[in-house]
């Protein structure tokens, strides 16, 4: 599986990728994850789609710089649930020795859990097993 990049910490705005030129542009609203101070790249599972149409989101822990656009080989060791079914995957680097959400650092974990301060009931961080589960069951995200 591959991640492409959509935001990083860089960016104070929230990028939009336009798939006609390949390219990223700047919108008019904040970026959550700059807003939360969340410091890791965010993006897509290439293989899942592209925005704007359905595909995933995902967020990748690591400790490397990369640029909007980069192609990322990862894999999925978790997951953040959301009702709305707009669920946030969480991805490493192929070569990285971490397989599942709970072999992250207690520092990473408390990075991600700055994304969602609130979390509604039926919501939350979950491991590989039930991020598999949701990429097999769950329509992807607009």
């Amino acid at each position: 599986m591959h991640m492409v990049v959509e935001q990083t910490y860089k960016y104070p705005m929230r990028m939009e990728y336009n798939p006609e030129t390949n390219s990223f542009t700047e919108t008019e609203y904040r970026s959550l994850y700059y807003e939360r101070n969340f410091t890791k790249p965010y993006g897509w599972i290439k293989e899942s789609g592209n925005p704007p149409l359905r595909h995933w989101d995902c967020i990748l822990m690591t400790d490397k710089e990369y640029n909007l656009g980069d192609v990322i080989e990862i894999k999925v060791i978790g997951v953040f649930k959301r009702n709305d079914f707009d669920h946030k995957y969480v991805v490493v680097e192929e070569t990285r020795d971490v397989d599942d959400l709970s072999a992250l650092t207690k520092t990473e974990m408390d990075e991600l859990n700055k994304l969602y301060p609130r979390i509604r009931m039926g919501e939350g961080w979950f491991g590989k097993e039930v991020a598999n589960y949701c990429m097999l069951n769950h329509e992807k995200a607009l």
